[in-house]
């Protein structure tokens, strides 16, 4: 028989698990900012932001700031915002101070398409009478934002010509050093510039991207300053930031060999987080998306004993063949790597290559393709891919894993459905995760002191 103090506690708990769930209704607006997000994306805006307004975790007012290149290509803005109660203002404001287009209320989207002059551009949105809400905001052309970092945990390298590189680089150390491995994120523009200011604020954005990640591995951050000159001509485009076939046969020597000027920042940079006591190995962590994804996979084809983990995101459209022909057809740089020895001067290193942990992701929305524009692929080399491997990045994605798997690599190819081309949230806890298990399956448990 059960005791009555017993009875009256389990009639007590079968109460409380008899109440009902309240499951919280989805959020409309929220929902509605994901899908312009989403949209925004597919559209080929290569810009695109978005906030959370008027919440007291969040701030009352917002300020972006633009930096706009000399450029005939016309600028299409695209400015969404809905609130929960309250009216929002925002404004656009030129490089002389003029406001180009102002808007204020609940509800409401403006669209404004022309060609602007060069300088900075600011976006403000004041939203100090609103209690809840979101904003989107997008834009096409040439542009980048101007971000600030914490020279606390960032600091700017100079070029050292005398020591191999004549381009600057950032060096972004976490709060706590876990590992003693660099991780390196090859800069991209997104479009051509030499311009210092533009350049320095494109990898300061790429600092400000990635430093989750790496206060997450517990590894400092390296990224270059690479330029990517204007095209002489439609067959001498020297794509820096993707390592193209022109910038490896280039003469001029401020943009020769990028691929050896990053190693002589990494080098630089072991010396100089030496003298701060953290000790960095000689092999590395690489992580790229886009033309970076480009750049990574093929330095990587360049110096795989460098090279400890690879994320290579939508490279180009398709990322460098481990073999020099297919079925007697002769592969030759950037489809295979045919006459590699012959551009670089060293052999394809096989052996070290197959040590490399690779790691490639697509959306299979991703319809970016590089391979019919002449800045990375010639005439010949598009009709080669085309006909033997696919008309679109989508398509090629299983015959480049069955490449990579036939060769013995360390290489997995992950198809992301209904991403577009974008380092989705998933792409990015999945780069983290890749990463993480390289770097314990190498050093085992992460180091517990101080990074300083």
């Amino acid at each position: 028989m059960l005791h009555p103090r017993v009875l009256t506690l389990l009639l007590s708990v079968s109460f409380l698990v008899a109440q009902p769930i309240v499951i919280p209704s989805p959020d409309p607006i929220r929902q509605e900012a994901k899908r312009r997000h989403e949209t925004l994306v597919k559209e080929g805006y290569n810009l695109t932001y978005g906030w959370s307004l008027g919440s007291r975790s969040e701030k009352k007012s917002i300020r972006l700031e633009l930096l706009v290149p000399e450029t005939k290509t016309e600028h299409q803005f695209n400015f969404w915002l809905e609130t929960k109660e309250g009216e929002a203002t925002s404004q656009l404001i030129d490089p002389s101070g003029k406001v180009l287009v102002s808007w204020s209320g609940r509800k409401g989207e403006m669209i404004i398409s022309r060609q602007i002059p060069m300088g900075k551009y600011v976006l403000e949105i004041d939203s100090s009478k609103t209690s809840g809400g979101y904003a989107e905001f997008g834009v096409k052309g040439p542009l980048l934002q101007n971000c600030k970092l914490d020279r606390a945990y960032c600091q700017e390298y100079p070029a050292l010509p005398s020591k191999g590189f004549h381009w600057p680089y950032l060096l972004f150390i976490p709060k706590k050093v876990k590992y003693p491995c660099l991780l390196v994120v090859p800069n991209n523009t997104g479009f051509a510039v030499e311009d210092m200011e533009l350049l320095r604020a494109s990898a300061s954005c790429e600092i400000q991207r990635q430093s989750a990640l790496a206060e997450r591995l517990g590894c400092p951050l390296l990224v270059p300053i690479f330029p990517r000159p204007s095209a002489a001509s439609e067959d001498e485009n020297l794509y820096l930031h993707a390592l193209s076939r022109a910038s490896l046969l280039t003469q001029t020597e401020a943009w020769k060999r990028v691929d050896l000027q990053l190693l002589g920042m990494i080098h630089d940079a072991q010396v100089q987080l030496q003298a701060k006591g953290l000790k960095v190995g000689p092999k590395i962590l690489l992580s790229g998306f886009s033309a970076s994804g480009s750049f990574v996979n093929r330095f990587t084809m360049f110096h795989p004993e460098r090279v400890l983990a690879v994320a290579c995101g939508s490279p180009g459209g398709w990322p460098l063949a481990p073999i020099a022909e297919l079925e007697g057809e002769r592969l030759a740089y950037p489809v295979g790597f045919a006459d590699l020895e012959t551009l670089t001067g060293s052999p394809v290193k096989i052996g070290p290559l197959k040590l490399v942990n690779w790691f490639f992701y697509l959306g299979d929305q991703d319809t970016n393709d590089a391979v019919p524009f002449r800045d990375s692929f010639s005439k010949s080399d598009e009709e080669l891919i085309f006909r033997r491997f696919g008309t679109t990045p989508v398509s090629r994605w299983k015959q480049a894993e069955r490449l990579y798997s036939s060769q013995g690599f360390l290489a997995r190819f992950t198809l992301y459905p209904g991403v577009p081309h974008v380092a989705s949230p998933e792409m990015q806890t999945d780069i983290a995760c890749f990463f993480e298990e390289q770097l314990k399956a190498t050093f085992g448990l992460p180091l517990q002191g101080p990074s300083k």
